[in-house]
């Protein structure tokens, strides 16, 4: 956008024949459309505290990009997928979207395939397969983001796919494999750009609803006027309605967009985020748009919305701008109890921090973020807390929104307060790779309680972090899995943790931001606590669950 692992036997063999066969398919594409070839593995320092393990843990994607460079605004987005554990073993598995030829956007006269999205099992072993045929999950069409949820309430996590033209709902069957229910769901919304989605029980009936961004309605034959030869930017197409499906709870969907008074056609959405911003037990939703104000929708609690993004001071950034805004990532970022909100934009990010009475101020400047995000295009951005210290750092993808060639990602270190500073040399090699990068997830995939991190970028391969610590560290840790009395996770669930003398608040998120979304389990890092004091679990729809005494480096299934 514009304004932004050695097998060995059958398994083995069966495996390298596979990634050989999908290496062949996607090297003809990019010499088709003269696209360089992905990047080799990073190699680590000895220090390092993140490792590219992609390859040895047998990912083999490579997103699919039709076109000689980027032409043209759509080109310019990505694509990303989302973390979940789709067969309930307990390890996150990935599930990466791909692209295809698209009339009027990717290169004409191409005579390309569409390569499948990749559904990737966790093994458990540090080690993924892929199991897309088998699952029935190679979709179709230029796919753009990915949300899970349990809209069946069937105790296991369903897919649902936005892309540029009709969405699709995969009904996670429980056995493995998946169903395409799009149509009789009704949330195909064939007609928009889907651009990111994310669930949430906007009304408090049980059942998830679902909210879908769109971005903006793509005309091939516009032409830039104010800048001639350059692609158009965002505001030179009319802006599109996002889209919120109510679950009936049969299995279908309706829209119900402006009866809930969400309707905003002339906003061009880049990505939603679904969170209880007042704390009043119902979720809201806070929607980054691209050169248009961004929107913070309250809830009233019966599934009405209104927009108090400019009353609360998240609509513009710190100087009255709308400059393009790619994604949200939410936490508490200088430990006084609410949720900020971190958005990545075209250059200077801004930090939305919660003010007494429920207004935020923009901390661009006070937070360092404006100096060190000022001079990228962010595109991902996630809060993560990578030394377990009890504090959110935070993790961006940054990549240029007009030429393919890479730039840095940032790790910035929080110092408790809500100011961060560059960590990248402890990040490791990563951090000085340039990437075209675009989606951001954190998860903890081997399950060791450390933060690891996975981006996707435009035109190349993915990139799985293992985070693998430092030598002697004493902080602890403590990871919640919280479902619901349907074996659901419990999204909009409030989180009250106390150890160590101090208190965490936080939130069960269905945890969307650009283009992806990441491990849906709640992690703390604790510090130095050696023990939960208080755990305070407030369940939506009312009623509350309190454990004394919890041990920590643990994972805790949560039930209602």
């Amino acid at each position: 956008m514009v304004s932004k692992r050695q097998f060995l036997g059958r398994r083995g063999w069966t495996w390298h024949l596979l990634i050989s066969v999908l290496a062949l398919a996607s090297t003809a594409c990019r010499a088709a459309a003269q696209i360089p070839p992905p990047l080799p593995p990073v190699s680590a320092g000895v220090n390092d505290r993140f490792i590219d393990v992609t390859r040895q843990a047998g990912i083999g994607f490579t997103h699919q990009f039709c076109h000689d460079g980027i032409m043209n605004i759509l080109l310019s987005n990505g694509a990303g997928g989302a973390v979940f554990d789709y067969d309930n073993d307990g390890f996150v598995d990935l599930y990466l979207l791909n692209w295809g030829p698209l009339d009027g956007v990717t290169k004409r006269g191409l005579k390309v395939a569409r390569e499948p999205n990749r559904l990737y099992r966790n093994r458990g072993d540090g080690t993924f397969e892929d199991v897309t045929a088998r699952a029935g999950v190679a979709g179709t069409g230029f796919a753009s983001a990915a949300a899970t949820g349990d809209y069946d309430n069937d105790g296991f996590e369903d897919l649902y796919v936005a892309c540029f033209g009709a969405n699709q709902l995969l009904r996670n069957r429980g056995d493995g494999t998946f169903d395409d229910v799009t149509t009789q769901a009704g949330v195909a919304d064939a007609k928009g750009t889907g651009i990111s989605a994310t669930f949430l029980d906007a009304d408090g009936d049980g059942s998830l609803d679902l909210y879908v961004a769109n971005y903006l309605t793509f005309d091939p034959s516009t032409i830039s006027e104010q800048n001639p030869g350059a692609y158009p930017g965002p505001l030179a197409y009319p802006g599109e309605a996002d889209v919120l499906f109510r679950n009936r709870g049969d299995g279908t969907f309706e829209p119900i967009t402006q009866n809930a008074g969400l309707y905003a056609p002339m906003h061009r959405g880049m990505s939603v985020s679904a969170f209880d911003c007042d704390r009043d037990g119902d979720p809201d939703l806070y929607v980054s748009n691209d050169d248009t104000p961004n929107g913070l929708w309250l809830n009233d609690g019966k599934g009405q919305f209104h927009d108090a993004g400019l009353e609360l001071g998240v609509a513009l950034n710190s100087i009255g701008e709308a400059p393009g805004s790619m994604n949200a990532t939410l936490a508490d970022a200088n430990n006084d109890g609410w949720l900020d909100l971190f958005v990545t934009r075209f250059g200077y990010g801004s930090l939305y921090v919660r003010q007494e009475g429920g207004h935020y101020l923009d901390e661009m400047w006070r937070s360092g973020l404006g100096r060190l995000t000022q001079n990228h295009v962010g595109w991902g951005g996630s809060f993560i807390d990578f030394d377990n210290d009890g504090d959110p750092d935070l993790f961006i993808v940054n990549g240029s929104a007009f030429t393919l060639g890479g730039t840095l990602s940032l790790l910035l270190e929080n110092d408790g307060e809500g100011r961060f500073s560059d960590a990248g040399k402890e990040g490791g090699a990563f951090f000085a790779t340039p990437i075209d990068g675009r989606g951001s997830a954190v998860l903890d995939f081997d399950n060791d309680g450390r933060l690891d991190l996975l981006a996707t970028t435009l035109a190349n391969r993915p990139f799985l972090l293992r985070n693998r610590g430092e030598q002697g560290s004493r902080n602890h840790w403590l990871k919640l899995d919280v479902r619901d009395r349907h074996g659901r996770v419990a999204y909009g669930a409030l989180i009250t943790v106390e150890g160590g003398g101090r208190t965490w608040n936080t939130e069960v998120l269905c945890p969307t931001g650009f283009l992806m979304q990441g491990d849906t389990r709640v992690h703390l890092g604790l510090g130095s606590a050696s023990k939960v004091d208080r755990l305070e679990i407030r369940w939506p729809g009312g009623g509350t669950r309190t454990l004394h005494d919890v041990a920590v480096d643990q994972i805790r299934m949560a039930l209602n």
